[in-house]
């Protein structure tokens, strides 16, 4: 098992862990069966571009035997990276949080590999790089709060945002 960032990987490697993370990103997405061409290139680029060409060193790949089993994207300042962020509409609705909690993260594990502490190796290692409190944003009720619970998470503020009802999950910094 490796973690490694992806601005540590020889450019020449890039462009297949990008595709390995796409994979895994669109298995993990609910809309990820149902995209296709330019739109689909459009969805994934929403969601990981920010990440993958201006905050590489906090896209870390878990890598095993050669294989990547999951990946976590975040970086270390929200408040910079939310003028980026203006097609999500969630990000505005928790902004007020961004001091207290300025880091923010994104992980996804391929089905396979779910279980296997993946996540939670990806999620540790981020949260030592960064050396400050965390936070991330996901649905009420969703499968993955028992595993952030896990790991040291607690609610920070709900919103409905665009019909949906969001949970802000942040933990302090050790």
């Amino acid at each position: 098992m490796a973690i490694r960032a992806l601005s540590d990987v020889a450019v020449a490697e890039r462009a297949g862990l990008i595709s390995a993370i796409e994979g895994i990103f669109f298995l993990s997405s609910p809309s990820g069966g149902t995209l296709r061409g330019a739109e689909r290139d459009d969805f994934f680029r929403r969601w990981t571009g920010y990440y993958l060409e201006h905050a590489a060193a906090y896209c870390l790949l878990y890598d095993e035997g050669g294989r990547v089993l999951g990946y976590l994207t975040g970086c270390d300042a929200s408040r910079d990276a939310a003028r980026l962020f203006d097609d999500l509409s969630y990000y505005a609705a928790f902004a007020e949080f961004h001091d207290a909690y300025p880091a923010h993260l994104h992980v996804n594990v391929h089905p396979d590999a779910r279980g296997r502490g993946v996540g939670a190796v990806l999620v540790e290692n981020f949260a030592t790089r960064v050396g400050m409190a965390v936070h991330l944003v996901t649905a009420v009720g969703a499968r993955n709060l028992r595993f952030y619970d896990r790991l040291g998470f607690a609610t920070v503020a709900v919103r409905r945002v665009d019909g949906r009802d969001l949970v802000m999950l942040g933990r302090k910094a050790a």
